[in-house]
C-alpha cells in the first residue's frame, strides 16, 4: 500500500467499497499506524462502533496482536499498556443529545485540536451525519459543501481527516450472484467525492479468494503515490491485514503472505 499512497495532513482522504468489506476495520489498522509511526492522535466520529469500550477492544487486538482473551497471549501487562496508549492517542466524539450536523462535528473537532492536539479526524460513516439543508439548497449543493468544510478544517487545522462514505445500491450479476467492486463515481449522492477528495480508497473483500484488495483509485498529488492495487489477507483473530500476492492461474488466492502478528507497542 506505502509505494502507491503516502498520506500527509492538510488532505481529505475518502474510503468507500461494498457493505461488509470491511471499511471500517480496514480504516482502523490504517490509524494505528499513522498513530505509531507519526505520533499523529486521533478524534472519531463514528457512532457504529459504539459503544466505545467495543470499538477499544478491536484497536487492542490490532496494536497487540492478540484476540480479547488472556488464554492467547493478551498479558494484564499488555493490555495495560494498550489502554494507556489508546487514552493518550485516541478521542471520540459522542452523539449525545445535541443535532450531529457537520457543524457540531467540527466544532467539537476544532476544541479536540486545540486541548488533545489531534491530527487525524474521523467520520465513519457520512451517513450518520445530521443533514440540516438550509431552504432553497439541493442535496447535491449540502454534500458539494459538507466536502469544502472538510477539505477547509485539514488545511486549516492542519489535520488529515478521513470520511467514510457509502456507494449507490450495486446490483448483483444474475448469472454469476457476484456483486460488483465500486468506484469512487459509485458514491452515493455526488461525483464531487470523486473530484473533491485528494486521496480516494476502496475496500473489496473476495471471500472466495481469501483476500482483501485495496484500490487506490485517486492521489491528487503525483509526488504522493499513484493509482493501483494492493493485497492483504485478514486475520479474524487480531484483525490485522497482512500484506500478500495473488496467485495466477487455477491457485487465486494469497501467497507470499507476511505475517505480522507481534506487538506493536
Amino acid at each position: 500500500f506505502d509505494k502507491y499512497c503516502t498520506l500527509e495532513l492538510q488532505r481529505l482522504l475518502l474510503i468507500s467499497g461494498r457493505p461488509g468489506d470491511g471499511k471500517s476495520e480496514w480504516l482502523d489498522e490504517l490509524v494505528m499506524r499513522l498513530c505509531l509511526r507519526h505520533q499523529w492522535k486521533v478524534a472519531y466520529f463514528s457512532p457504529e462502533n459504539m459503544p466505545i469500550v467495543y470499538h477499544h477492544r478491536k484497536l487492542i487486538e490490532k496494536l497487540t496482536g492478540f484476540g480479547f482473551n488472556p488464554s492467547v497471549g493478551m498479558t494484564e501487562e499488555l493490555y495495560q499498556k494498550s489502554v494507556q496508549f489508546l487514552t493518550e492517542n485516541v478521542c471520540h466524539i459522542l452523539p449525545g443529545d445535541e443535532d450531529y450536523s457537520i457543524d457540531t462535528i467540527l466544532q467539537k473537532a476544532r476544541g479536540l485540536v486545540v486541548r488533545k492536539g489531534i491530527r487525524i479526524l474521523v467520520i465513519d460513516p457520512l451517513n450518520r451525519i445530521d443533514q440540516r439543508l438550509p431552504p432553497g439548497q439541493t442535496e447535491l449543493q449540502y454534500l458539494s459543501s459538507l466536502l469544502n468544510s472538510l477539505s477547509r478544517f485539514a488545511t486549516h487545522y492542519h489535520c488529515l481527516v478521513i470520511l467514510v462514505a457509502h456507494p449507490r445500491k450495486m446490483n448483483r450479476n444474475p448469472l454469476t450472484g457476484v456483486t460488483p467492486c465500486v468506484g469512487m463515481y459509485d458514491i452515493f449522492g455526488s461525483s464531487d467525492f470523486y473530484n473533491k477528495a485528494d486521496f480516494g480508497i476502496i475496500v473489496e473483500r473476495d471471500d472466495q479468494k481469501g483476500l482483501v484488495t485495496i484500490h487506490v483509485e485517486k492521489v491528487k498529488f503525483k509526488h504522493l503515490g499513484t493509482p493501483g492495487n494492493a493485497t492483504f489477507v485478514y486475520n479474524i483473530v487480531n484483525g490485522r491485514y497482512s500484506p500478500c500476492e495473488e496467485g495466477a492461474g487455477d491457485k487465486p488466492g494469497p501467497i507470499n503472505t507476511q505475517f505480522d502478528n507481534k506487538a506493536w507497542i
